[in-house]
C-alpha cells in the first residue's frame, strides 16, 4: 500500500513537472488573487505601502486566505520550473509537437521567480530565518548527543559541563543559520512584494493567461527567441 501512494505521488509530480504551461496558467490565477488583495489593502492601484485599516472588508480576508494557497502552489510551480530546466523538459504536449521538443528557457525561469513570489507572500511575516535557525541548532545539537561516544563525553565533562557544550553549540549554530537565512530570505521576500504590487501583478496576470495558453494550446511561445 505504501509504494502504491509512492508511485501516485511521484507520477503526479512527473505530471508537473511535463505540465508548465498549465502551471503558468494557474500562476496567473493566484496572481489575481494579489491584485484583488494587494488593490484593497493598499487603497490604490499604484501606491507603493499599504496603509493598514481596522475592521478589513471579508473580501479582503478571502483573498488572503487564498494566497495561502499559492504556498502550495509555489512550490509545484516552481518544481515545473526547475526540472524543465534540468531535464530539458517541453512546457506541454503541443509544444513538443509543434515547435520543439525542449524546454522554453524563458518560461521556466518566469516559472521559478513567480513560484517564489507565491511561496514567500503568506509566510513574509513571519520570522522565518530565526524558525530555520531554531530548527537547525536543535538537529545539529540532537545528532552530536547521538553519535558522541560516552568516553568522549567523560573527557569533554573534565574541561565543561556537556549540557552547557551542547547549549553552546545550539545558540552558535541557531545564529549562523538564522543571520544566513535572514540575507537570502529577506532578498526572496522582496521580490515576493515587488510582484504581488497592483501594477505589476496585473501584468503578470495578463502575460501568464496569454504565454500559458500559447504554450498549452497553440503549442508556441511569444517569446520564442528569448534565452
Amino acid at each position: 500500500m505504501l509504494f502504491d501512494y509512492w508511485d501516485v505521488i511521484q507520477g503526479f509530480f512527473n505530471w508537473v513537472a511535463n505540465s508548465a504551461a498549465i502551471m503558468m496558467v494557474l500562476s496567473g490565477a493566484m496572481a489575481i488573487t494579489w491584485l484583488g488583495y494587494e488593490r484593497k489593502r493598499r487603497g490604490s492601484f499604484t501606491k507603493r505601502k499599504a496603509e493598514e485599516k481596522e475592521g478589513e472588508f471579508d473580501v479582503s480576508k478571502f483573498l488572503r486566505g487564498l494566497s495561502y494557497l499559492g504556498l502550495i502552489l509555489g512550490i509545484f510551480v516552481i518544481w515545473s520550473g526547475v526540472m524543465g530546466l534540468i531535464l530539458d523538459i517541453p512546457p506541454s504536449f503541443q509544444y513538443r509537437d509543434v515547435t520543439a521538443n525542449e524546454a522554453n528557457h524563458f518560461a521556466c525561469i518566469f516559472l521559478i521567480l513567480v513560484g517564489i513570489a507565491m511561496f514567500f507572500k503568506p509566510i513574509s511575516d513571519l520570522p522565518l530565518s530565526s524558525i530555520l535557525g531554531l530548527i537547525a541548532g536543535a538537529i545539529v545539537t540532537f545528532i552530536i548527543a547521538m553519535i558522541v561516544p560516552d568516553s568522549a563525553v567523560q573527557l569533554i565533562g573534565n574541561l565543561i559541563n556537556p549540557k552547557w557544550l551542547l547549549v553552546i553549540i545550539f545558540i552558535i549554530v541557531a545564529a549562523v543559520v538564522a543571520l544566513t537565512a535572514k540575507f537570502y530570505i529577506s532578498t526572496l521576500q522582496k521580490i515576493s512584494k515587488f510582484l504581488s504590487w497592483p501594477p505589476i501583478a496585473f501584468i503578470i496576470v495578463v502575460f501568464c493567461f496569454v504565454q500559458g495558453l500559447c504554450l498549452w494550446i497553440g503549442g508556441f511561445s511569444i517569446f520564442a527567441n528569448l534565452l
